[in-house]
């Protein structure tokens, strides 16, 4: 695999392009429409549908999938079929073996700010994370309906992607209710200033 093929394959995006045209030779517009219905924008942000095609684009550049002629349908402008090169399923089985086999650092955004959790008040905190708390109840509960609605007509592997969703909001409303507890009892509490002047000073 080529150090550039080796850059591309770090997007979740990436990923996705390649195993859609697993699937079969398909237009960047095609590509968006199954993304949304599939529900995996969830996953990746194509809000932009120029996000996709830049990423074709750069596939075909690093030898991963390669235009295989052109469609047109009524009025819509002309529009690039791309297929999967044998490069490319290559990156794609050896992408998706890794990121299924190899935990990876994701830098959420919930964790980052729960490291600076002392920089405001335990009754502040105590009243965002119950809010956070059923914001994600809420999640949970459509996520868990849409599942079971989804599950009269599809194979249980093609929405194994909510199964762990929901085990991971589960688990984080678990860890929610208790550290919600801990704050309005006071068993997790501090002093924001007491904490600051606690620091070892620069000499």
């Amino acid at each position: 695999m080529s150090a550039r093929a080796a850059a591309s394959s770090r997007s979740s995006l990436t990923l996705v392009v390649l195993a859609l045209l697993f699937e079969s030779p398909m237009h960047p517009y095609r590509m968006q429409k199954l993304i949304k219905e599939r529900g995996q924008d969830k996953l990746v942000n194509v809000k932009s549908r120029q996000s996709i095609q830049q990423t074709v684009e750069r596939l075909e550049r690093d030898g991963l999938v390669a235009s295989s002629g052109s469609t047109q349908s009524g009025r819509y402008p002309q529009r690039t079929i791309y297929t999967l090169t044998k490069d490319g399923r290559a990156e794609l089985m050896g992408s998706l073996h890794r990121r299924l086999a190899q935990p990876a650092d994701e830098y959420p955004l919930f964790p980052a700010a729960l490291a600076f959790l002392a920089v405001t008040t335990p009754e502040a905190a105590a009243e965002l994370l119950t809010e956070r708390h059923s914001r994600l109840a809420s999640e949970l509960a459509d996520l868990r309906e849409a599942t079971a609605a989804a599950s009269t007509s599809l194979s249980r592997v093609f929405l194994i992607e909510n199964d762990y969703a929901i085990a991971i909001k589960e688990a984080e409303l678990n860890w929610l209710a208790r550290t919600i507890a801990a704050l309005n009892s006071g068993e997790l509490s501090w002093n924001t200033q007491e904490l600051i002047e606690a620091q070892p000073q620069d000499p």
